[in-house]
């Protein structure tokens, strides 16, 4: 082949290039409707808390809550093809999470009314980037698509923009979700280790049972906190759910649960508290001072959450003897549960949970 033969080849090719990045238009993610707020910041639309309207227990949290956990994005578009630019604080790289959890996109999309999986957005592989340009979604079908977009689980998002094909549209559209259920608790609640945003077990009890599931999940930091019970005190929300008994030693249960109690309850009379047990670790079966220290845990939750249940109404446990070691295989370290994982947890704890919320009007 002729050397301007193959020149003319490659320009070609340069030119189909850059017509098809010209031919995708971008809008700001923030002009959208973002769900999934604890505290709504005005200033910060990627973050999960505005942290200056409540004092938080430490710094490590109040970093914490900067994060995008738990957030999603709602819109419709006819567009074929969806892509997204998005950048992030740079933080460490999360030895017992994908990245796609740590710092991607998980997009569903609705048929037949069911949310189905339709793909994610891949962060870049560079490190030292903390930015990423990937089309989510391609070659759909015609006609209009409702749309959920979930943010990343574990960074704080500087930047989000969605692509979609020149000449088409995108727009907002409201929550699928009804009442707000405010759920505070550890990494697992937090989302360690699902495999992407979309797969935490808030996310998939939300789209399992049409209500919403909001993750105020600290990464080894929810222990009773009376900052936390301040917090939850001046929520506008529907019901509580609390994975609160993972991180705090025996000694800190003892001290911290009942106080708290007493503030959530007096200032939310009549709306429900639901507690689950924590789990037996699947790292603790060889560790013998790791088992006792678990086994002494859940024996303090078993003695003083019955006696709340008791004293405070409108306060309810929901106990459990295995929730991932009985299978043996169903976390990514001995503590975090993987997908596999957070389906035995699902189907542990979801029907408790909806049948006390059922009691509340909740359904």
């Amino acid at each position: 082949m002729k050397l301007k033969s193959i020149l003319a080849i490659v320009a070609m090719s340069l030119m189909t290039l850059s017509l098809s990045a010209q031919e995708v238009q971008y809008v700001d993610a923030s002009t959208l409707n973002i769900c999934g707020y604890t505290l709504k910041s005005e200033s910060k639309p990627y973050a999960r808390f505005d942290k200056t309207m409540h004092k938080l227990p430490n710094k490590h949290i109040e970093g914490m809550s900067q994060y995008s956990t738990g957030l999603y994005v709602m819109f419709s578009t006819d567009s074929r093809n969806i892509s997204a630019k998005w950048s992030w604080e740079k933080r460490g790289m999360g030895n017992n999470m994908t990245p796609i959890l740590q710092r991607g996109l998980d997009l569903y999309i609705e048929k037949d009314g069911k949310w189905y999986f339709a793909g994610v957005g891949r962060p870049s592989g560079n490190y030292e980037k903390c930015a990423s340009t990937w089309k989510i979604a391609k070659n759909m079908p015609e006609g209009t698509k409702k749309c959920m977009l979930y943010l990343p689980a574990w960074c704080e998002v500087t930047s989000l923009q969605l692509g979609i094909d020149e000449g088409t549209s995108i727009g907002a559209i409201d929550s699928p979700f009804s009442y707000k259920i405010l759920t505070l608790g550890s990494s697992v609640t937090h989302g360690a280790s699902a495999s992407r945003p979309g797969m935490t077990y808030t996310a998939r009890m939300s789209r399992m049972t049409g209500f919403d599931f909001i993750n105020f999940g600290f990464s080894g930091e929810c222990k009773l906190q009376p900052e936390f019970a301040t917090i939850l005190a001046n929520l506008d929300v529907d019901a509580f759910l609390f994975d609160a008994f993972s991180n705090p030693t025996p000694a800190e249960i003892r001290k911290n649960l009942e106080p708290f109690i007493q503030t959530v309850t007096a200032a939310h009379p009549g709306k429900p508290l639901i507690f689950m047990q924590t789990h037996m670790r699947e790292d603790a079966m060889f560790n013998e001072k790791w088992l006792a220290f678990n086994i002494e845990r859940r024996a303090t939750v078993r003695e003083l959450m019955p006696q709340m249940v008791k004293k405070y109404k409108n306060v309810y446990f929901l106990d459990a003897e295995n929730i991932t070691s009985d299978i043996n295989e169903g976390t990514i370290d001995g503590a975090h549960p993987t997908d596999l994982g957070f389906d035995k947890f699902i189907k542990t704890y979801l029907p408790g949970i909806v049948k006390h919320l059922k009691k509340h009007g909740i359904k």
